[in-house]
């Protein structure tokens, strides 16, 4: 039962690499969200679409609710409101096979943070009697692995898939606490072409540390030959800069190892994939 509900929960034909790569063959997780910056005396709704797609926020894979042959998930995604407490209203994410989608309230004035609901997955890596490396969804105790697997790991994986919404003016962004997010000194929703942008990675809310690749990627990738990847790394701090040639909606993407403490876990792993939105100059 565990090892189908993670097949669910992450598209069963996503591997490690797709999760955490960068490459051009990865497919990327990400929320796209109709607006980024409203404005108004009354509470505003943003639409909230979420997917896998090697082609950046062109949907192709929807995320499967828990239950079978259901139309929507209550759980698939959460907000923070300016306050820092999560939104307690209902947020509904509807099943539309190659994509998620939901509404989201903003009633108070400041900045959220919405993001999919952090849940561990575990994927088990192993050789078969060719050498060949194969990988199943579980533990290594759960999956169902063939007698003569050899050279059996299990990698546990947070994903952190997120965006920000800011409604009357921007706030200090809330933060999730668990594995990698986004935090200043620049905002996530004051961002403009030929603007240097300045961010701290943090890792369980603190700092994630010096020489974490960080890759900065445009979206509508499906329009030019070249993904045009902007790399950077951190410094001691976790601190990073970029910045925006173009207008439009960019992922930013990275992992880090962490060590685990966990029966029949060998390995670790955070990973994070942030929309954000650059505005003209």
């Amino acid at each position: 039962m565990k090892t189908s509900l993670l097949k669910t929960a992450l598209i069963g034909a996503l591997s490690l690499s797709a999760l955490v790569s960068t490459s051009a063959s990865a497919h990327g997780r990400w929320l796209l969200p109709s607006h980024t910056s409203l404005s108004g005396d009354k509470a505003h709704y943003v639409m909230i679409d979420a997917s896998i797609s090697n082609e950046m926020f062109a949907p192709d894979k929807a995320f499967k609710p828990k239950e079978k042959g259901a139309e929507y998930d209550d759980t698939l995604l959460m907000a923070l409101a300016p306050n820092g407490e999560k939104v307690s209203e209902t947020i509904r994410a509807y099943y539309l096979k190659r994509k998620s989608s939901a509404a989201v309230s903003l009633k108070e004035e400041g900045t959220y943070h919405i993001a999919m609901t952090q849940k561990p997955m575990y994927m088990t890596f192993y050789k078969n009697e060719e050498g060949k490396r194969k990988r199943v969804f579980g533990k290594k105790t759960d999956a169902k692995l063939p007698s003569n697997a050899k050279d059996v790991r299990t990698t546990k994986v947070i994903s952190t898939v997120d965006t920000f919404v800011s409604r009357n003016g921007t706030s200090k962004p809330a933060q999730l606490g668990l594995g990698l997010e986004l935090s200043g000194p620049t905002h996530p929703n004051d961002l403009f072409v030929g603007e240097q942008a300045r961010f701290q990675l943090l890792q369980d809310g603190k700092p994630a540390g010096e020489g974490i690749e960080v890759s900065v990627l445009k979206g509508d990738t499906r329009y030019r030959n070249e993904r045009g990847e902007v790399k950077v790394t951190t410094d001691k701090n976790g601190m990073f800069t970029t910045t925006w040639k173009e207008p439009g909606l960019y992922l930013i993407e990275t992992s880090n190892k962490v060590k685990v403490n966990e029966e029949g876990v060998d390995a670790g792993r955070y990973a994070l994939f942030t929309t954000l939105e650059v505005a003209p100059e």
